[in-house]
């Protein structure tokens, strides 16, 4: 859900915003409140729980995997701070991989193309065995797709040895984080070291996870999609604003009546992180 200009007029963006006006109303965010966890911890910039550069970092990730071309300025960006040293795939879904001094970075990209509307949209619940959760079929289908994928094309293997570091990174914005929670949440299960970053992502389950596997859900109150879907399905991690970096870990949601589809920019979420590194 990345837009390459707020002039151009981006089709994808506008269907998507027109389901969310149809289905929110629907949800009743302030009914849905009396259902989610509204307590846990909670704190301001002072005592943010992550440090911020990580943020930042994991933001330039997942502003990186939208360019459409290898060697734009912010895979220069990155490349020459992070050290990224490999590449991933890009076709309908599309990651980067970088392996990080015994850190595997895992980076997935957001709502790009046609057939990743149909995988936001296809919001039916699917039983996965393996986690004992109910999972949204689309994201969950695409996250299976991209894991075989990364560990088809080789991106994971150094001297003939192909693995996923103990320690792994998962980052993603809109549809990117969605696949990065579900990917993530089935690695914990295995035994690793997972940390999970998000920006303006939706909801992948009906179960509330507290912060396991740890999951830093940067959103802003007024970006539509973090709504979505819909109850049952709720959100879990540490909530932090990026307008003042204030953290909870409730699932409390604001009224839908205050989205503004503008406020879905990756840019935006990264441009507002690096003004509190100044």
């Amino acid at each position: 859900m990345q837009l390459l200009g707020r002039k151009k007029k981006n089709w994808k963006l506008i269907i998507t915003i027109s389901l969310i006006l149809i289905i929110l109303p629907l949800s009743g965010c302030s009914i849905t409140n009396w259902f989610l966890w509204n307590d846990g911890d909670s704190g301001s910039k002072d005592t943010l729980p992550v440090k911020l550069e990580t943020l930042i970092e994991m933001g330039e990730y997942s502003k990186l995997i939208y360019e459409k071309k290898d060697g734009g300025l912010a895979e220069k960006v990155v490349e020459e701070q992070y050290g990224v040293s490999q590449r991933g795939k890009k076709d309908v879904f599309s990651y980067y991989v970088n392996q990080d001094n015994g850190v595997t970075i895992l980076v997935f990209r957001g709502t790009d193309n046609a057939q990743n509307v149909l995988t936001d949209i296809d919001a039916r619940l699917f039983k996965d065995r393996e986690l004992d959760l109910r999972l949204h079929r689309g994201f969950r289908d695409a996250a299976e797709k991209l894991l075989d994928a990364i560990y088809d094309d080789g991106w994971l293997c150094k001297k003939n040895v192909c693995k996923i570091e103990h320690t792994v990174y998962l980052t993603g914005h809109s549809l990117g984080g969605a696949i990065a929670q579900i990917i993530g949440m089935w690695l914990h299960q295995k035994g690793h070291n997972v940390q999970i970053f998000t920006f303006g992502s939706p909801k992948v389950t009906t179960t509330f996870r507290f912060n396991e596997p740890r999951h830093w859900r940067v959103a802003f109150d007024s970006d539509p999609v973090p709504f979505l879907p819909p109850y049952p399905y709720v959100h879990s991690g540490i909530h932090i604003d990026p307008n003042n970096l204030d953290w909870n870990e409730n699932h409390k949601e604001e009224s839908f009546l205050k989205i503004d589809g503008l406020d879905h920019f990756i840019d935006d979420y990264l441009n507002r992180l690096k003004k509190h590194a100044l």
